[in-house]
């Protein structure tokens, strides 16, 4: 089966796109992501993991809102066009932002029995992509109302990477069409392991994109009134360079840059406990299970999340971690002190992750439910 996967970002890396495109590749597919490489920093073509990647134009800059949407439709249009002449089976289309492409690709090859693929990795509606506030705000939900629903409909296969977010899918047409494909990791890659370092002060993790800083400040004023613990707050994102300038003034804070997928273990290894706290003020994040959540759990590690979120009463009620405030530096110093004073607890929490992952949250299982939803669509 031929499928072109349709993704509104370089694929520079997109670990949940790599992973789904790999294991359908390993299923024998023939796969082909189309990219939009806004910036044109990567190169134009290329194979990776047995499924090819072509990167698409135009230029155009992240966080450009709704400026952007004159260059979003030249996107949809170079994407459709493609997909078109690759003739595949199925499109699959990476979230919201792209399924007009892949609506658009659908109406020309759906003489030929074409498949399309709504992949939602998020409630988009709810999230910083989409204006929140104003008139704008309820113009921009209404148009992607519209066209979640249209896409939803068109489709012969819905994805979710949150269970959160299942049933808004199923109220809105999914139904008996809809799979969950968790963020879920490799459980080899993403396994308990010694750290080399074994005189360290209790440690505190994040490695992520960058860009909820209100959270990640409030973790590091938390840090800054304990001198016996430390905060490594690794990868790139918008907020990155804020995060920067404020680590130089905290002794026991540091502020580290991208790090590649494969080495983000190593640093779980060499931490107490893992943060996830993301910002509530975003929508979305109240439905989701970040996919950090579920690495630190792969490693054996306690986490700490946002509380008043479908993780936090998820890691309540596992018993995995603690679920705080997010913007309250004293509650996430309390959680600090709780899980450094009672170790054995924070093991026992980080024992009952790694059962979770081993017992079937673990991309082994999970790329078993995708690769066994294409088979079904050939039926």
């Amino acid at each position: 089966m031929k499928i072109v996967m349709i993704l509104a970002n370089a694929c520079a890396p997109d670990p949940r796109v790599e992973k789904e495109a790999g294991a359908l590749a390993s299923a024998g597919h023939d796969v082909t992501v189309l990219a939009w490489d806004r910036l044109g920093k990567e190169p134009v073509s290329e194979s990776r993991d047995g499924f090819s990647i072509e990167r698409l134009g135009p230029r155009a800059a992240y966080g450009g809102g709704v400026r952007n949407l004159p260059l979003f439709r030249d996107f949809w249009r170079g994407a459709a066009e493609r997909s078109a002449a690759l003739e595949p089976y199925a499109v699959h289309c990476h979230d919201t932002d792209t399924a007009p492409a892949g609506l658009r690709a659908l109406r020309q090859l759906r003489p030929r029995g074409t498949k399309l693929v709504i992949d939602f990795h998020e409630l988009y509606r709810l999230s910083s992509m989409v204006p929140q506030k104003g008139l704008v705000g309820v113009v921009a939900r209404a148009v992607e109302d519209r066209v979640e629903k249209r896409a939803v409909h068109a489709a012969a296969l819905v994805i979710v990477a949150n269970p959160g977010t299942a049933d808004y899918y199923r109220d809105i047409g999914a139904r008996d069409k809809l799979v969950v494909i968790d963020n879920a990791p490799d459980p080899d890659l993403f396994a308990p392991r010694d750290c080399p370092q074994v005189d360290r002060p209790f440690t505190i993790c994040f490695v992520g994109s960058k860009r909820y800083a209100r959270t990640l400040i409030a973790l590091m004023d938390a840090v800054r009134a304990r001198e016996d613990v430390r905060a490594v707050l690794a990868g790139g994102g918008p907020d990155a360079e804020r995060i920067a300038d404020r680590a130089r003034a905290d002794a026991n804070v540091e502020a580290l840059g991208q790090v590649p997928y494969k080495d983000i273990p190593s640093y779980y290894a060499c931490c107490d406990v893992v943060y996830a706290a993301y910002d509530t003020l975003v929508g979305n994040v109240c439905y989701t299970i970040p996919g950090k959540v579920i690495e630190a759990m792969g490693c054996g590690k306690p986490v700490i999340v946002s509380a008043g979120t479908w993780v936090g009463d998820y890691v309540t009620k596992h018993e995995i971690g603690l679920a705080v405030a997010c913007d309250d530096p004293t509650e996430i110093g309390q959680a600090l002190d709780h899980l450094r004073d009672h170790s054995e607890q924070a093991r026992e929490m980080g024992r009952r992750g790694r059962e979770i992952v081993e017992g079937g949250l673990n991309w082994r299982a999970v790329s078993e439910r995708l690769t066994a939803a294409y088979s079904a669509l050939q039926k």
